[in-house]
């Protein structure tokens, strides 16, 4: 999807892009390998979000190569942050599902760091009874799921046979597999992000009512942009009552042609759609954007 937007006529508007991960997955899962535990709290990822935000993401961008370990800006402009935003920057945060849903909470708490936020079918709803049950069959999909392959090439040939896989762009599953494993000390390579860890991800049920009900305060300076599928995990009516959930600055669009994952199934059609936001709210020279 990224390289789909940098390949876009929108791409001279954006200066720089800050790619996240959690604490649980990805290489940083390789990194805090031996400080996880049983639990994970999405309030923790907002959490370390907002902290990079304000006491870490250098003021101005540059097209110099940065260090591994950022400096912390001082104090006062941390402080500056928080009340007047960024002097320097505009902030368009695109988060999809689990990303999403921290996203939004980091911009409820902090909504002068944020110009926009395109949330890609996050998990926010009031609909605990089907979210928990849904919640309850991805986590125990999650924790039964295969985690070692002899070598990529055997694990991107079991991919292309798997029903859940089918769908994702072939570009996405080859960067997957070239990104998403790890060699394994005891042969072979093995998930980044362990069965474990991405069970417990999905567990953490009440925030999703949590930001439901906080949704309709969010700062309305902040330009909302939802994609989301059709029917998506919540059904039709209920997604729409989430993407009006705040109506002031906010947008939508329906992909009909995709499913929860867009990003890997869809991700030249969301850049796409992306682009044009960045257009219409970012088009003027003076406008550029940090993703």
């Amino acid at each position: 999807m990224l390289r789909s937007l940098l390949d876009s006529a929108s791409a001279s508007l954006v200066d720089e892009v800050w790619s996240w991960e959690a604490v649980n997955q990805g290489d940083s899962a390789l990194v805090n390998a031996e400080s996880l535990n049983g639990i994970f709290d999405w309030h923790d990822d907002a959490r370390d979000i907002v902290n990079f935000l304000l006491n870490y993401l250098p003021e101005e961008a540059t097209p110099a190569s940065l260090p591994t370990f950022l400096a912390r800006v001082p104090e006062a402009t941390s402080n500056s942050r928080k009340e007047l935003g960024y002097h320097c920057r505009k902030l368009v945060v695109i988060g999809h599902s689990f990303g999403g849903t921290s996203s939004a909470l980091a911009a409820l708490n902090f909504p002068k760091l944020f110009s926009s936020l395109v949330l890609v079918d996050p998990i926010i709803t009031a609909e605990k009874t089907k979210l928990v049950d849904e919640a309850v069959r991805f986590a125990v999909n999650a924790f039964t799921r295969r985690m070692f392959w002899s070598s990529r090439g055997e694990a991107l040939s079991q991919f292309k046979e798997s029903p859940f896989f089918a769908s994702w762009h072939p570009d996405v599953l080859k960067t997957y597999v070239d990104h998403g494993l790890a060699v394994d000390t005891a042969g072979g390579v093995r998930l980044k992000t362990t069965s474990v860890q991405e069970g417990l991800t999905f567990v953490n049920v009440p925030v999703f009512i949590e930001i439901w009900e906080l949704l309709e305060k969010l700062d309305e300076n902040i330009t909302l942009r939802w994609v989301v599928p059709s029917p998506g995990f919540l059904g039709e009516e209920d997604t729409k009552a989430r993407v009006w959930r705040r109506p002031a600055n906010a947008s939508n669009v329906v992909f009909a042609f995709a499913g929860h994952l867009i990003v890997q199934e869809a991700p030249i059609e969301l850049a796409q759609d992306i682009a044009t936001f960045l257009s219409t709210n970012y088009g003027s020279p003076q406008f550029k954007a940090a993703l």
